[in-house]
């Protein structure tokens, strides 16, 4: 009697800890370029309403999303923009893509709905062009969708023929 009890305790115990989650969803995956991955590509998950959840790719084109500083998104439906410096993989000077101080900088220049020089939910950020099509660098051009939560990693094939 006393064993059921106890498990059942802690069945209960875990089974708050669960529902006590942020409300975010892992969101992983991988950008490639004619078949090639995409090293140090900042990736950019829009939502129709909510903050904007960003990542950059590794050396294999693999990224994570966060959002706000916080790992993974909110579930829902998102456009996605895919952005990659021209200026040898650094923007905001010397700061190293992945880093915080990088996706704090990304942010910033990353406008809220109805907040900055470039008005409307998902602006890319700004600074120099980017390496990748421009058709991935725009909310209202860019044919990239995702769903969060999604099934397994998000894979992300771009190409550079129209």
């Amino acid at each position: 009697m006393i064993r059921t009890g106890a498990a059942l305790a802690v069945v209960l115990v875990l089974a708050g800890l669960v529902g006590c989650g942020s409300g975010f969803s892992k969101v992983e995956g991988s950008v490639t370029l004619d078949g090639k991955p995409v090293s140090e590509a900042v990736v950019t998950f829009v939502p129709d309403k909510g903050n904007n959840s960003t990542g950059v790719t590794d050396a294999s084109g693999k990224f994570s999303i966060t959002t706000n500083g916080k790992p993974g998104a909110p579930a829902g439906d998102y456009k996605v923009i895919v952005t990659k410096s021209k200026s040898e993989g650094t923007v905001g000077g010397d700061l190293k893509p992945g880093s915080p101080e990088y996706l704090k900088f990304m942010a910033s220049k990353t406008a809220k709905p109805g907040v900055g020089p470039n008005i409307g939910p998902g602006v890319a950020p700004t600074g120099p062009t980017s390496e990748l099509p421009a058709l991935y660098g725009s909310v209202t051009t860019t044919t990239l969708t995702a769903k969060v939560p999604s099934s397994g990693p998000i894979t992300l094939a771009l190409t550079s023929k129209k």
